[in-house]
């Protein structure tokens, strides 16, 4: 892996700048490969300056200087905007920089230049209210790669845990839909897109996890899956034939089983990865089992990115008290995907 990781600069307001600061300050005893920043340079300066973090920053033009310099200095892509934000308080006007510096991002990667990318934090509310058009980075970086290569994707969020509490299998869990309302992700449901969605998170599993010939469980909308059709008839009418599709072409596949037991441990420990239909079905679980370790990746793009599994925590922006677990986990995860 010659390429190093490039990292998108998130909410100015929040505490990416903060973690990824911290992240760098470790990187000898937790081995990180080596990564760069797209960001605004006297905004990470004015951060590491006013938690007293030491860190050395040094401006690079290219990815290519990044990895000699990340043992002395964090290397950091200037915007140049010189940016305004007061942490703890979303600017609108600040939205254009951080989108940016997510495109920078894609495009270093898709050309190459980097071996994958990490997304820090955003304030979905923010960028909407600037007029971003997407439910979140996921959806926005797979319109970005469709416009840069000219090609259709099929992207689906995974989240996954890397430490479970419970000290069981990790859970790796697909979403057919992620940031909406349950009335609006279940009245999209389609025998297409759950087809779709499946074979992209089967992809994901063999092409990122390198697990061959996964057995998925897919999980029911309903209470106990449905009861045959007594509570609900998504289950029969939607995933029930989707499942039996895609047995017919030789995916190992069983569902929909009931989304209230099938996380614990002895149950999961069957399945290589679990599809579940809204974002608080798969989420829960995945926070429960691994709060502070578990990540973001996105499956059916053509290139690797990676997040943080939490938002910016404007709460705790001015406190210096930000986790970074999650961060490095991601750095990790990226770190033995490219082994």
């Amino acid at each position: 892996m010659n390429k190093p990781i490039v990292i998108s600069m998130g909410e100015p307001a929040g505490i990416a700048t903060e973690i990824i600061l911290k992240a760098w300050k470790l990187r000898k005893k937790h081995q990180l490969y080596p990564f760069l920043l797209i960001d605004d340079f006297k905004k990470v300066e004015l951060v590491n300056e006013l938690f007293n973090f030491g860190v050395k920053l040094k401006k690079i033009s290219e990815p290519s200087q990044a990895k000699s310099l990340f043992p002395k200095a964090l290397p950091i892509i200037d915007i140049s905007k010189k940016l305004k934000f007061d942490l703890g308080l979303p600017d609108t006007q600040n939205s254009q920089f951080v989108l940016s510096s997510i495109k920078q991002c894609t495009k270093l990667v898709l050309e190459d230049k980097c071996c994958a990318m990490v997304t820090l934090p955003i304030c979905k509310e923010t960028l909407i209210k600037s007029g971003f058009k997407f439910n979140g980075q996921t959806e926005y970086i797979s319109y970005l790669t469709e416009n840069l290569t000219k090609k259709k994707n099929e992207e689906i969020m995974i989240m996954s845990t890397q430490k479970p509490i419970d000290g069981g299998k990790n859970l790796i869990v697909g979403l057919y839909s992620t940031h909406e309302s349950i009335k609006d992700a279940v009245s999209k449901i389609s025998l297409k897109k759950i087809l779709k969605k499946i074979i992209a998170f089967k992809e994901s599993l063999e092409k990122i996890w390198k697990i061959n010939d996964p057995y998925i469980a897919v999980c029911g909308i309903n209470p106990h899956a449905g009861e045959g059709g007594l509570i609900g008839d998504e289950e029969k009418k939607l995933i029930l034939p989707a499942i039996e599709i895609l047995r017919k072409e030789n995916i190992r596949i069983v569902g929909p089983i009931s989304s209230d037991s099938c996380f614990y441990k002895e149950k999961r420990k069957k399945f290589d990865g679990i599809f579940c239909f809204y974002h608080d079905q798969a989420l829960i679980p995945i926070k429960i089992l691994d709060f502070l370790n578990s990540i973001n990746v996105t499956g059916g793009l053509p290139i690797l990115r990676v997040s943080p599994d939490h938002g910016p925590a404007f709460d705790i922006a001015k406190k210096n008290i930000a986790n970074f677990q999650s961060l490095l986990s991601s750095l990790k995860f990226i770190s033995n995907f490219k082994k």
